[in-house]
């Protein structure tokens, strides 16, 4: 684990140095972190990118480069982002999109049914109009697919929005701020898990 956290901070270096790390590095820092195959890892708080719309990773690429998303200190995944954002240009983050993009996204573990109706309609009260009805996103809304998303980092990314961590008027933009209104919507833990439950139901299937 301490070679895993060490490759991950290996960009960041160059990022506080000035450098700029070459292709070979940049991969080998992303996948440290993400995966070789994109997967994500939970105890570097690394979301899933494999299957996901090319246009929202360059979209949060593009927003952690520009401070609008990974400002607040509280939020050190996404403070550790911001750093190696800052070091890529718009050619990098365009190739890297697109090469996660194109991975084949293995499935999610299913969510729990327990709370299955509540979690459905929440969601598509409050969800759906962006993320779809099946939670699939939509690629020129710039909206992520929710069913490659681990449990976990759904519930940090919500939280991070209802703290203003991640959202803020003052920092993100439109399409973050957005989503913190709809967070604060449903900021209670257990609407916040019947929504999350759902769409662990629908990550399951084709």
């Amino acid at each position: 684990m301490k070679n895993l956290t060490s490759a991950c901070l290996l960009l960041l270096g160059y990022a506080l140095t000035g450098q700029a790390a070459d292709e070979s590095t940049l991969l080998a820092t992303c996948n440290a972190c993400h995966g070789a195959q994109g997967e994500g890892n939970v105890t570097l708080g690394a979301p899933r990118l494999a299957g996901q719309h090319a246009s929202y990773l360059s979209q949060q690429l593009q927003n952690l480069k520009a401070g609008k998303r990974g400002y607040d200190p509280q939020d050190n995944a996404g403070a550790t982002m911001r750093a190696i954002a800052q070091t890529l240009s718009n050619t990098q983050i365009d190739d890297l999109s697109a090469r996660f993009a194109a991975l084949p996204s293995p499935p999610v573990s299913s969510g729990p049914l327990d709370g299955y109706q509540k979690g459905a309609a929440l969601y598509q009260h409050t969800c759906a109009g962006c993320h779809g009805p099946v939670a699939e996103g939509f690629a020129f809304l710039k909206t992520p697919n929710l069913r490659i998303l681990d449990d976990w980092y759904i519930d940090k990314q919500l939280s991070n929005y209802v703290r203003g961590v991640r959202g803020s008027d003052q920092h993100a933009d439109q399409l973050g701020v957005w989503m913190r209104g709809i967070s604060l919507q449903v900021n209670e833990a257990e609407e916040r898990q019947s929504i999350i439950g759902y769409i662990g139901t629908l990550s399951a299937k084709p």
